[in-house]
C-alpha cells in the first residue's frame, strides 16, 4: 500500500504539472522563431549571392554560406573561432532539417518548459549547444551545422529529471521522463551510427549537457526544489550571454 504522505506529494506535483502545461510556452515559442528567423536570413542570403530560387526553397545551404555565418568546422574552431561552437545551432542545411529539430524542440520543450519555465529551457538549450560543439569537434566532424545538440540536451534534461525526482511523481507521470523515452533516444543514436551525415558526436555531447544541467536545477513541480533568486538570475544572465553570442555572427 502507498504511504498517504507519498500520495499528497503526487497530488501536489500532478497538480503543478498540469497548472503550468496551460501556460504557452513562451521559452519554447520563442526559441523555435528564433531558428526559423535565422534559416529565413540564411535563404535570403543565398539568394543574394545568386542561388535561384528553386534552389534556396528545395535544397540545401551552400557550405561556404554557412561556414561564413558561424557553421562548427574543425579547422576554424582549432584556429581560435571558438564562438562556432555556439553559433552553428541556429543554422539549417534545409527546410527538412529545420522543421526537424524545431518538431524535436517542440515536442520536449513543451513539457520541459512546464518542469523548468522558459529561461531555463533556454540556458539548457544554449549549454547543451556548446557542449554538442565540443562532441563534434572531438568526433571530427568537418562541418557541423543544426539544433539537434541543444534539442538532445533537453531530452537529456528530461531523463535527468526523472532520475531525480521521479519518486515524487505517480508512476504514471513518471514514465513520461524515463521509460518512454529511451527508446526515441536510442534509435535517434542508433541512426546516428548508420547514416553518414548525422553528426552523432554533437547528439551525444548536446545529451551530456542536458544531463548535467537537469540533475543540478531545481525545478518548479516537485517539493522543495524551486531554486533560489541568485540562481534565477544568474541563469537569465547566461541565457541573454549565450544568445547574443550566437546572434553576433548575423550582425558581423
Amino acid at each position: 500500500m502507498t504511504d498517504p504522505t507519498t500520495e499528497r506529494s503526487w497530488e501536489r506535483a500532478e497538480k503543478r504539472l498540469d497548472f503550468y502545461l496551460r501556460d504557452r510556452p513562451r521559452g519554447t515559442l520563442l526559441l523555435c522563431a528564433l531558428l526559423s528567423f535565422a534559416y529565413a536570413i540564411s535563404c535570403a542570403l543565398d539568394y543574394i549571392r545568386g542561388q535561384p530560387v528553386w534552389k534556396v526553397l528545395g535544397w540545401n545551404r551552400s557550405s561556404d554560406l554557412l561556414t561564413d555565418l558561424g557553421g562548427r568546422t574543425f579547422a576554424l574552431a582549432q584556429h581560435g573561432e571558438w564562438d562556432r561552437l555556439v553559433e552553428y545551432g541556429l543554422l539549417h542545411w534545409n527546410l527538412g532539417h529545420l522543421l526537424m529539430n524545431v518538431a524535436a524542440i517542440w515536442a520536449v520543450g513543451e513539457v520541459l518548459e512546464a518542469v523548468y519555465g522558459p529561461s531555463r529551457v533556454w540556458l539548457i538549450f544554449w549549454v547543451a549547444t556548446l557542449t554538442g560543439g565540443l562532441g563534434s569537434l572531438l568526433a571530427g566532424s568537418e562541418l557541423t551545422v543544426g539544433a539537434s545538440g541543444g534539442a538532445f540536451g533537453l531530452l537529456g534534461a528530461m531523463v535527468t529529471f526523472g532520475w531525480r525526482w521521479g519518486a515524487k511523481l505517480h508512476p504514471k507521470t513518471r514514465r513520461w521522463f524515463g521509460p518512454l523515452l529511451w527508446p526515441w533516444v536510442a534509435a535517434n543514436l542508433g541512426l546516428g551510427f548508420i547514416l553518414p551525415f548525422i553528426d552523432n558526436g554533437a547528439h551525444i555531447g548536446g545529451m551530456l549537457g542536458g544531463m548535467a544541467l537537469g540533475a543540478g536545477m531545481g525545478n518548479r513541480i516537485t517539493d522543495n526544489s524551486e531554486s533560489g533568486d541568485l540562481v534565477r538570475w544568474l541563469t537569465r544572465a547566461l541565457v541573454v550571454a549565450f544568445t547574443l553570442l550566437a546572434a553576433s555572427r548575423f550582425l558581423r
